[in-house]
């Protein structure tokens, strides 16, 4: 898809909420140059491009001594965990705390598409506690992804969460997601 978006609510949930106490003045001048200016009111979307570079910028500043890969998951941690202070947020984690881990993931393509319009899911049951997903992403965004996943099952009360990514490739991510009941 051309014009990938991500919205408003979004760029809150990681930049405003979720690092808000990380938040340095040379992150936040180095995010501005990057095209997230946090001192002005946010826009109701931002290019894919940069919100790809943004969430670079933020790895390499804040998990400097972690690899690229563990950053990215890390944001994609503070993401759901800043998003959850959202209004938005706060309303669709209520729900999906109360529809429990499989419910949740089952749903996965509507609570990423409200922060985006390009995220495409496709769910495989592997048992009571295990699925599959594939996903759109590729390139370093699967360890974000990975993250957001991760936290999300735990938001969800899930127990002994892990997220695996399983595969890889031009097109997308395949990960197996598991917990304890």
């Amino acid at each position: 898809m051309e014009n990938r978006l991500v919205f408003d609510h979004t760029i809150e949930g990681l930049f405003v909420r979720g690092l808000g106490r990380q938040m340095t003045p040379r992150l936040k001048e180095r995010l501005r140059q990057a095209g997230l200016d946090l001192d002005h009111r946010l826009m109701p979307a931002y290019p894919f491009p940069t919100w790809v570079e943004c969430i670079g910028v933020a790895a390499r500043e804040l998990y400097p001594d972690r690899t690229e890969a563990e950053g990215w998951r890390l944001l994609g941690e503070r993401l759901v965990e800043g998003y959850q202070e959202t209004v938005l947020g706060n309303a669709m984690f209520a729900v999906l705390k109360a529809l429990g881990p499989r419910r949740m993931l089952m749903r996965a393509q509507k609570s990423f598409r409200s922060g985006n319009n390009y995220s495409e899911i496709q769910v495989r049951d592997l048992g009571p506690t295990e699925l599959e997903m594939w996903m759109n992403d590729t390139d370093l965004m699967v360890y974000f992804v990975q993250g957001v996943f991760l936290a999300a099952m735990y938001a969800s009360g899930a127990p002994g969460s892990d997220v695996e990514i399983v595969h890889t490739d031009e097109k997308g991510t395949t990960y197996r997601l598991s917990w304890r009941d």
